[in-house]
């Protein structure tokens, strides 16, 4: 199943009044998957920041409080870091058999 971004104008940005064809979101995780030499090793705070991206869209889409571009563009880029860590680690553990 492929997943599509809504590019609503509201939470995307727009450079000198063009909007960017990704949310800020989906933009911080396009980022964050090319920031691989950062991928964290710590599996803890890997796993800190997956939560922190959860935690922003659930509570968001329960309208239990509004989030911002910025935290949503972060949230994004810690995510896909997050990610990177536990898959590199399991690229090594593979590796190592």
């Amino acid at each position: 199943m492929v997943m599509h971004c809504h590019q609503l104008p509201e939470r995307s940005f727009s450079p000198r009044s063009r909007q960017v064809p990704l949310c800020a979101r989906c933009l911080g995780l396009l980022v964050g998957i090319f920031l691989f030499p950062c991928y964290v090793r710590d599996l803890r705070i890997a796993s800190a920041l997956i939560v922190a991206m959860i935690l922003d869209g659930v509570t968001q889409a329960l309208n239990l409080r509004l989030s911002n571009n910025r935290l949503r563009f972060l949230t994004g880029v810690g995510f896909a870091i997050g990610c990177g860590g536990f898959f590199e680690r399991g690229l090594r553990c593979l590796w190592n058999m």
